[in-house]
């Protein structure tokens, strides 16, 4: 947001602050993704544009700077509303395009998205909030997150992220009961935790779930997960 990396908190935008990090002393983009590579040794970085969502214009400035300097995958979400904004997307730095259903005003526009984009380069956000989702989709607003899931499945999307907004930046834990629902109910699926991850236990219990991956941030930030413990994890694969 406005060029710096924020503590997103339950989804109250305006709240957010530049991120106080154990690992980096600044909030600039590249220096927090540099720390949070440092720690993990990942190469794949979840990009929320907050001022493309909320309508201020995408960064796509420092999406490419990312993109130059990390030799990463980048998903990003910027707010996606027609093919053209996706394709902007994927030429500005993107690897993967986050379509979110905030952002999405109906499902003629993601069938658009979809003819237009490779699929394998496409990801859709499930936003969550109070348990309902997150849209301007007529078909998706106000719905349970299963229902949703389905009929997103049954229009042909298979990469998915369950974003639990009420849960990000809380460390209160992921929402258990949806993500065992939605991975016992669509197992072919690949579905990514977003909101809640505090401890290794977390991200253990979400891989013996079939949960393809999670989305972290303020654990690594404050410390709550390390190095070391992400090391210990991957030595007991």
């Amino acid at each position: 947001m406005n060029g710096q990396v924020v503590h997103a908190t339950r989804g109250e935008r305006d709240q957010y602050r530049p991120v106080q990090s154990l690992l980096v002393p600044d909030a600039k983009p590249l220096s927090v993704a540099r720390a949070l590579q440092d720690e993990t040794g990942c190469d794949e970085f979840y990009i929320a544009d907050l001022d493309a969502i909320l309508g201020r214009g995408a960064q796509y400035n420092v999406v490419q700077e990312l993109a130059d300097e990390l030799k990463s995958e980048l998903w990003v979400d910027a707010g996606i509303s027609n093919e053209a904004a996706a394709l902007e997307a994927l030429n500005g730095g993107a690897t993967r395009v986050i379509i979110c259903s905030e952002t999405l005003p109906n499902l003629d526009v993601l069938r658009a998205i979809r003819a237009t984009l490779p699929s394998e380069r496409l990801v859709f956000s499930v936003d969550i909030m109070k348990g309902q989702v997150v849209s301007r989709c007529s078909s998706l607003h106000g719905q349970d997150p299963l229902i949703a899931l389905d009929l997103l499945s049954r229009e042909g999307w298979s990469q998915f992220i369950i974003l639990t907004l009420d849960q990000v930046g809380t460390g209160g834990g992921p929402d258990w009961s949806l993500l065992k629902a939605a991975s016992q109910r669509f197992p072919l699926l690949s579905l990514i935790a977003g909101g809640g991850v505090r401890t290794p236990g977390d991200l253990q219990d979400l891989a013996a779930m079939n949960i393809s991956g999670a989305l972290v941030a303020t654990s690594l930030h404050r410390g709550w997960i390390t190095r070391r413990d992400l090391q210990a994890i991957q030595e007991h694969r």
